[in-house]
């Protein structure tokens, strides 16, 4: 039997987990009795795939509106400067930028996935049961256990484009390239709970031949290309002298190629509101959205080509931005996602005929609240350039987390 990780054929991104043992599961090497074992980590990892395809629908995207604002001046006759502060980086503020007034921007982050529902995706045990079809229930007595080591990087570099249509209407565009990596390192260990006196049932070869209890299997891929555009409508619907409230509409098209976590797999709509103070220096904001995700391969099964209902999210942002000074302001958010019917990992652990433990995963589907918090801040060196630095970090366990989020990025007014 030939690891996955050493076929000539690689598989794409979303089937590297599943395909790490071979498609029949763990086969081992006894001619005569050509023993596979199932697990949950194997059949029912899909839920590691849906976590990315959740995670990808819910990236966090720069403001593509944040940076200078300007309001008409009926007055003067001209379009003044609405606000010091440069707006937040993760979240939106009411104001729009302007009747015909052009933004753009470029960011940089980095996410790399350490824990799924706070589980170590670096050290994540399974236990590997005979199958139940071997008439000896001796045989069926042994168990495998494995310790795989999981490692997912994405890389999201973001163009995006901003145009005011009135006073009131704004249209953005965000298109994000991305760059995602997975290597996965598992070892399988054999624990012989019936067959303890006859190692001759159960085992693996290594690469001399020689009969052995462990054997390592590997997987590792890497795939880049355009992730999952982006177009955003927000009107600034109603203001008042302390807050200004506006609504959006964000769709996201699935152009991302979502076998290879490029994307998600599926459309997406969110109407949301946005709520922004009008102090000049300090601006305090409220963000609420109810994200709607269509069917992906990825909720689904990826080698049978069936898809399933990515989770719908409820999302919120609660934080402040702050002029410092003219060329200087912070901004700082609480954001949070409450995903509904989304597939959980929980740590259970697996009792052995013979009363031996083994540390084991098993999923459940439930709802899950996600909450990061963020901090950054935006320098104005020259003319209406803006340089933004900001840092994502987790506030809790659940989901597919970066513990730190990086974030670099530079915008310019037109």
């Amino acid at each position: 039997m030939v690891p996955a990780g050493a076929q000539t054929a690689t598989p794409k991104l979303a089937s590297g987990i599943s395909k790490l043992f071979g498609p029949d599961g763990l086969t081992l090497a006894n001619p005569d009795h050509l023993a596979h074992f199932d697990s949950d980590f194997q059949a029912n990892f899909g839920p590691f795939n849906s976590a990315i395809g959740s995670q990808l629908t819910s990236l966090p995207l720069p403001s593509p509106a944040s940076g200078f604002t300007y309001t008409f001046d009926s007055t003067l006759g001209v379009y003044t400067r609405s606000a010091q502060s440069y707006g937040p980086l993760l979240a939106e503020r009411a104001e729009t930028i302007g009747k015909e007034k052009f933004f753009a921007g470029f960011s940089f982050q980095h996410f790399r996935f350490g824990t799924l529902d706070g589980i170590d995706l670096r050290n994540f045990a399974s236990v590997f049961r005979h199958i139940q079809s071997t008439p000896d229930p001796i045989i069926k007595e042994d168990v495998i256990t494995t310790k795989t080591f999981v490692d997912t990087q994405i890389d999201q570099s973001t163009a995006f484009f901003t145009y005011g249509l009135s006073d009131r209407i704004d249209v953005s565009v965000a298109l994000p390239f991305v760059n995602a990596k997975l290597a996965v390192d598992s070892t399988a260990t054999i624990q012989r709970i019936g067959t303890f006196d006859n190692p001759k049932i159960h085992f693996f070869l290594d690469a001399n031949g020689n009969i052995t209890d462990h054997k390592q299997f590997s997987y590792s891929g890497n795939a880049s290309g355009l992730g999952d555009v982006l177009v955003r409508v927000k009107g600034t619907a109603w203001k008042t002298a302390p807050a200004w409230l506006a609504v959006g509409l964000d769709v996201r098209l699935p152009t991302g190629d979502a076998y290879n976590f490029l994307g998600s797999g599926a459309a997406g709509l969110k109407p949301w509101v946005a709520v922004s103070g009008r102090s000049k220096r300090i601006t305090p904001h409220v963000n609420v959205g109810y994200q709607w995700n269509g069917s992906s391969p990825l909720a689904g099964d990826v080698f049978t080509g069936t898809v399933g209902h990515l989770p719908n999210e409820l999302t919120y942002a609660l934080g402040f931005d702050a002029g410092v000074n003219k060329r200087f302001s912070f901004a700082a958010d609480l954001l949070g996602q409450e995903v509904f019917h989304s597939q959980a990992v929980k740590p259970i652990t697996f009792t052995a005929a013979n009363g031996a433990k083994f540390a084991d995963n098993i999923f459940v589907r439930e709802n899950s609240s996600v909450t990061n918090g963020s901090a950054g801040f935006k320098v104005n060196p020259v003319g209406t350039l803006l340089v933004s630095f900001n840092v994502l970090f987790q506030m809790n366990d659940a989901g597919l987390r970066s513990r730190v989020v990086p974030l670099v990025g530079f915008s310019y007014t037109f």
